[in-house]
């Protein structure tokens, strides 16, 4: 390969990149569930730290992903406000650094209905595979809500 085929190809997977967090907060967004989880790899984890009183929660799998999905859509809606990703390359892997806020309405099923925006950031790794890029393992921390609340929090260790 070439010094021009290798810089192209990183373009173009930090490109595919880009696309893989914009149709992240698309699908969740829109509550496209299936497609969301299909953006992890078979064994894709989704790992939410546990924040103020929010305790911590795993989904491995797309089963288990797609049940989250469709579980938090059934209560939430919301807006993903994306910072762009701080990408660090290595071959067939990546990981970034992401900050995220996401502006949302809750309905807590009992006709209660409650405006916020949540803030934080994700540590995501990627992996190359037949399909492309997709998630390995993403780990949220919130760092607070609306409500001022301000949670404790530790940056999440990368594998």
């Amino acid at each position: 390969m070439t010094d021009t085929d290798t810089r192209l190809q990183a373009m173009e997977d930090r490109f595919a990149l880009l696309d893989l967090e914009a149709d992240y907060a698309a699908h969740w967004d829109f509550g496209r569930a299936r497609e969301w989880a299909g953006l992890f790899t078979e064994k894709g984890s989704f790992e939410m730290l546990p924040a103020g009183p929010l305790p911590a929660f795993v989904a491995t799998g797309h089963e288990e992903l797609q049940a989250f999905c469709d579980n938090i859509n059934q209560r939430w809606q919301g807006l993903h406000f994306m910072h762009p990703p701080r990408l660090r390359m290595a071959g067939d892997t990546a990981s970034a650094t992401i900050f995220f806020e996401f502006r949302h309405v809750m309905h807590d099923g009992n006709g209660h209905t409650r405006q916020g925006l949540t803030a934080g950031y994700y540590e995501v790794d990627y992996q190359r595979t037949a399909a492309g890029w997709r998630i390995a393992r993403r780990v949220e921390q919130a760092v607070f809500d609306n409500t001022d609340n301000s949670f404790a929090f530790t940056r999440a260790a990368s594998p």
